[in-house]
């Protein structure tokens, strides 16, 4: 997971990245291609959540599949059954801070969900975490972090061909909670990922970089950056 700094640059509203030759996936038909059996666990904040909001816009086929829980933060998922396509999102466990109300009957951490996965080449995984845990010490990042790395190695054991991809942190406004929250912390948290991760083959989608060059100042950035983001993923399992 080597990449360089910066990671890429945005032209005419399209992210260009610096480390690796990209296709473009506008054409519904090659984006249907390559999601076509493939199985996606989205497991991460609500900056990752974003995607699965995103991508039935796009591919009208997907549609959401209600398994009765409520609010925001339940689990999310996508089903396309022609294609055989199934995408989940599912929130990271504790620290996640919101003042919102979310059901602890599924909460689970990231390593225990990667446990879970049985994985093939059809089978891709995206993480993301780390805006829930600026507020507190950074050995809480950093202990979770090699756990997560942890589960990657002993997912790569029983399936080696399944695709890990991280996405970093977004950059964030600026709000009364700017001590806590602030992308000084994020940016050490930033460059812990980077270092911890290097070792292992996982992709990485640079949304650090990415919503520093779309100049985001907003959490939940807008549908352009997570097109970017989206389209980089499909360039890693396709």
């Amino acid at each position: 997971m080597e990449t360089p700094s910066p990671g890429g640059y945005t032209l005419k509203g399209r992210w260009i990245t610096a480390h690796c030759e990209q296709n473009e996936f506008r054409a519904i038909k090659d984006i249907n291609n390559c999601l076509t059996r493939k199985l996606i666990y989205l497991m991460g904040d609500s900056t990752l959540r974003q995607w699965i909001y995103y991508l039935p816009k796009v591919v009208k086929t997907l549609k959401f599949f209600d398994r009765h829980g409520a609010g925001p933060f339940k689990t999310h998922i996508l089903l396309d059954t022609e294609r055989h396509i199934f995408v989940q999102w599912k929130k990271h466990s504790h620290p996640f801070v919101t003042n919102k109300l979310f059901s602890m009957k599924d909460d689970n951490y990231i390593p225990r969900e990667i446990d879970q996965v049985a994985g093939d080449s059809g089978t891709a995984i995206v993480i993301s975490f780390g805006q829930h845990f600026r507020p507190f010490p950074i050995n809480v990042f950093i202990r979770r972090a090699i756990n997560v790395k942890n589960a990657i190695e002993r997912l790569f054991l029983r399936s080696p061909e399944t695709k890990v991809i991280i996405k970093t942190e977004n950059i964030r406004e600026i709000n009364e909670h700017v001590e806590i929250f602030s992308d000084f912390h994020g940016s050490i948290q930033n460059l812990i990922i980077r270092d911890i991760f290097r070792d292992l083959n996982v992709g990485i989608i640079d949304a650090w970089d990415m919503t520093v060059a779309y100049r985001s100042e907003d959490v939940h950035p807008p549908e352009s950056v997570i097109e970017s983001q989206i389209g980089m993923f499909l360039n890693y399992i396709c």
